[in-house]
């Protein structure tokens, strides 16, 4: 988002659909360069709470996202009750979603972004542009662009594009079930137990409100009907050892049940010529990861080069979708690895389906965080971002880094490494002929040699 606006961009329109945090980052990315950028989008109609580390705040407020950070609640250290074991490592910000996604789209429209509320209602095509249907306040609209973001989650997956791949990869089936609670006002928590049936999470926002979130099994026939949802709630509440004491002070704001899904997908269509999918609906982590917000954000600003490669230079369509997809298929591939790896963690139920299918899947995957030396490095040409687009770069591929790195601290690694075995080591020079700092190609120099490349 630090590019440089190109006002030939402008005649340029974009529609974001979705104002999530991969919908705002693409949309404020993208006005960033000079796009014509309309967001449209729907308050989120139910409570939703969520834990944020500290990589997506830092990130947030690297690109001056400054509402949405005043919007997070207070940090707090996790409880985790895993394996019969009780431990508190983990810190994260409690997060409203209801509050902090208004707060994104204040800052979206502070940046430039036409910020609409209202339903799409039908997405297709008219002279060659997408043309977009939508209700506001009861009135029929209607928009054209000449590029479509999809950005409204996992239930919405571009199937209105005529012969997309519409596969998928799932995990197991799971779906959350959230109840919300009064609870008196007192210091802010969250808590993490697992139990035969699944695993739970708790909160309390220090201002009297309250949520159990249950993560269980989801397959064909496992879940009752709705009207059946409150009493599930409470036969799994049973088997929570922990929740006697969550709830010992909470009242039901209801008897509601919420309901969604929580499995980790990936689309494998994730983008056309004038079409991406960011954020959920192209890639969604199991929720044990933590991680949600984190790759929301990443997913959007990802997405800003490839959109612009597409609209500016259309003959490395095939390179930028290329890009998109293989830092989701990584992504992804390391957040399910991670995910398999805690489950593993827990073994007290070794024979219930929950547990066994998580610790299972995925079957072909390697380590979350493999040893770099696991694998020779290599050098290899891969889509890299350069000057807000995508282009072809020779990098550096090794076991933990498989997308490849082409520069670090601004030092092109495989210009320095063509150096120091053609000159030997000379880093004074090389600092002066890369037009960076002897101290960065030091560091560079010592990344090279901890792979065992030169």
């Amino acid at each position: 988002m630090d590019q440089t606006k190109e006002p030939m961009q402008k005649h340029k329109t974009v529609v974001v659909l979705g104002g999530g945090p991969a919908g705002v980052f693409t949309a404020c990315g993208l006005a960033d360069i000079g796009l014509s950028v309309t967001l449209i989008t729907r308050p989120r109609p139910y409570p939703a709470w969520e834990g944020m580390s500290e990589r997506p705040v830092t990130t947030l407020r690297h690109f001056g996202f400054t509402q949405a950070v005043a919007a997070l609640g207070p940090m707090v250290t996790r409880t985790a009750q895993w394996n019969g074991e009780t431990q508190a490592r983990n810190r994260e910000y409690i997060v409203d979603r209801q509050a902090f996604d208004r707060a994104l789209l204040r800052d979206a429209a502070a940046r430039g972004v036409t910020v609409m509320d209202g339903r799409v209602d039908r997405v297709g095509r008219g002279d060659q542009r997408w043309r977009v249907f939508w209700t506001q306040d009861g009135v029929a609209r209607q928009i054209d662009a000449d590029f479509l973001v999809e950005a409204r989650g996992r239930e919405a997956r571009g199937g209105y594009v005529k012969d997309a791949d519409k596969r998928l990869t799932a995990g197991p089936a799971t779906s959350a079930l959230l109840k919300s609670y009064t609870v008196p006002e007192e210091m802010p928590m969250t808590a993490v137990a697992a139990f035969e049936n699944g695993w739970a999470w708790h909160l309390r926002d220090g201002k009297g409100r309250a949520i159990l979130q249950i993560f269980t099994r989801s397959d064909k026939g496992h879940l009752p009907p709705k009207a059946g949802l409150p009493q599930f709630f409470d036969d799994l509440v049973a088997q929570l050892p922990e929740a006697a004491d969550w709830l010992k002070d909470a009242a039901p704001l209801s008897n509601r049940v919420s309901v969604r899904t929580a499995a980790a997908q990936k689309s494998h269509h994730t983008g056309g010529d004038d079409f991406l999918m960011v954020g959920d609906g192209a890639m969604a982590l199991d929720p044990l990861s933590g991680n949600g917000l984190f790759y929301a954000i990443g997913s959007g600003l990802a997405a800003v080069p490839v959109i612009n490669s597409l609209l500016k230079t259309p003959e490395t369509r095939d390179l930028a979708l290329h890009f998109y997809q293989e830092r989701l298929d990584v992504a992804f591939d390391g957040g399910c690895a991670m995910g398999r790896e805690f489950y593993a963690l827990e073994a007290r139920w070794p024979d219930n389906e929950f547990w066994a299918a998580r610790r299972a899947w995925p079957r072909d995957a390697g380590p979350s965080h493999p040893d770099p030396l696991s694998q020779p490095a290599r050098v290899v040409e891969k889509p890299v971002v350069r000057d807000g687009l995508i282009i072809a770069q020779k990098v550096i591929v090794t076991a933990d880094y498989p997308r490849g790195v082409w520069q670090l601290d601004g030092v092109p690694l495989v210009a320095l490494l063509e150096q120091i075995l053609k000159d030997g080591y000379d880093d004074g020079k090389y600092a002066a002929a890369l037009k960076v700092d002897v101290d960065q190609v030091i560091v560079a120099r010592k990344w090279l040699a901890a792979r065992q490349i030169m």
